[in-house]
């Protein structure tokens, strides 16, 4: 079967795709991945056990077939660039996790058709919804756990990210900016391997509004005063009472930017209700370019969040991510990061959350749309928690092929 897919991939890939107007290209997309993985349940054996005292076996391998189509529109007034896809999931050994995935991803770039009423002003739109039990940190599918740092138990979930963002220009050096997202994670009621106490999940509704004014000192110096608000409504997967968290935080925003490297900088002030409690928050971002082919990048950052896994409410964030791309050369890339992250519970701090996980892959560009590469990503979970105190490492290691077919009048390459 693996075979007859991957034939049938690299066949397909030297057929055009369809272009439906002079400024639209869609193109098809797909990707057949396999991967040995050290626990497909994201938990220590001892929380998998029946009450016969039975565990399922933990390791794991997993062939992923996906695919869809990717879009881009340029026109007088809009730019868009669209990717739809979704998957499919076999596992060898634990058939009952077979799970499909969907996902769409996007972002509207409407600076052209504001600019026609207020000159300089800037709107875009970004979309995000992804379908899927999985957590994973692979391209196509969601990664805001691996992000915020809280990785659940295997249960389907349904997330959305719709995010608006805009700069009005009050002068040639000032302008006001801002935006809304919404969020929704949805959960179904029931866990893959079994429910543990303490376990408890909670789906969220998000409503985030954010901005404020920003003076451009140079041409690539600017520092801004932000407003940022979180109002979210909760309750658990299961059902029961809903209740809501309001964070609100205010900050200094400083930013430098030049061709080989981008910093900013930002620290404020936090408050959290109902906890009734303030915290200071921050974050630095550096990414540059030490040469042509090499891109590294530093984020360190600590802020409240949206808790969705073991305790509703806000929790404080800290995370530390470093990335780094090197070019070997024109068709062969290395890619690597490594993240830590420490989540703190309100209202007892001293309950927390804590997350590793390094990566890196090996690609290799076997045709301008047709990539290969080798993979490999650890996981090290301990959930130190009044609810459910837990340690867990996981290893995953594997290949994929990806094609990107090519539009008629343009080529669509990989990112």
């Amino acid at each position: 079967m693996l075979r007859f897919v991957v034939a049938a991939v690299l066949i397909w890939g030297e057929l055009p795709a369809v272009s439906v107007y002079a400024e639209t290209q869609i193109a098809p997309w797909g990707s057949v991945r396999e991967r040995y993985d050290s626990n497909v349940w994201r938990r220590p054996k001892e929380l998998l056990r029946d009450a016969q005292g039975n565990a399922p076996q933990l390791y794991d391998f997993v062939t992923t077939v996906r695919g869809g189509l990717a879009l881009r529109h340029e026109g007088r007034d809009i730019e868009a660039d669209l990717k739809v896809g979704g998957d499919y999931n076999k596992f060898v050994y634990n058939t009952g996790l077979d799970f499909y995935a969907a996902a769409l991803t996007g972002t509207i770039g409407l600076d052209r058709w504001v600019d026609q009423y207020v000159r300089g002003a800037k709107l875009s739109i970004d979309q995000n919804l992804f379908y899927s039990p999985e957590q994973s940190i692979s391209r196509g599918t969601g990664s805001e756990d691996f992000e915020s740092g809280l990785l659940t138990f295997r249960r389907s979930r349904l997330l959305n990210t719709t995010a608006f963002h805009g700069s009005y220009p009050l002068s040639r050096d000032i302008s006001l900016e801002g935006g809304y997202i919404f969020g929704l994670r949805r959960l179904t009621s029931r866990t893959e391997g079994g429910d543990v106490a303490g376990a408890t999940f909670f789906n969220s509704m998000t409503h985030t509004w954010q901005g404020g004014p920003r003076y451009n000192l140079t041409k690539n110096d600017s520092v801004a005063a932000l407003y940022k608000q979180t109002f979210f409504t909760q309750e658990r997967a299961e059902g029961g009472r809903t209740f809501s968290t309001n964070i609100i935080t205010l900050e200094g925003d400083y930013t430098k930017v030049f061709p080989e490297w981008t910093f900013t900088a930002r620290g404020g002030v936090t408050f959290v209700e109902p906890a009734g409690r303030s915290l200071p928050s921050g974050s630095i971002r550096v990414t540059t370019k030490p040469e042509r082919d090499t891109v590294l990048g530093l984020m360190l950052s600590r802020e409240a969040r949206p808790s969705f896994f073991l305790q509703g409410g806000a929790r404080i964030a800290h995370i530390a991510k470093a990335t780094i791309s090197h070019r070997v050369y024109e068709r062969l890339s290395v890619v690597g990061s490594a993240q830590y992250t420490l989540s703190q519970f309100f209202p007892n701090s001293g309950s927390q959350y804590q997350f590793f996980v390094g990566t890196s892959r090996l690609e290799y560009k076997l045709t301008r749309n047709i990539r290969g590469e080798v993979f490999y990503s650890y996981q090290h979970i301990n959930s130190d928690t009044t609810s459910l105190d837990y340690q867990v490492s996981r290893h995953q290691v594997g290949v994929m092929l990806s094609v990107l077919f090519e539009s008629l009048g343009e080529s669509f390459e990989f990112d």
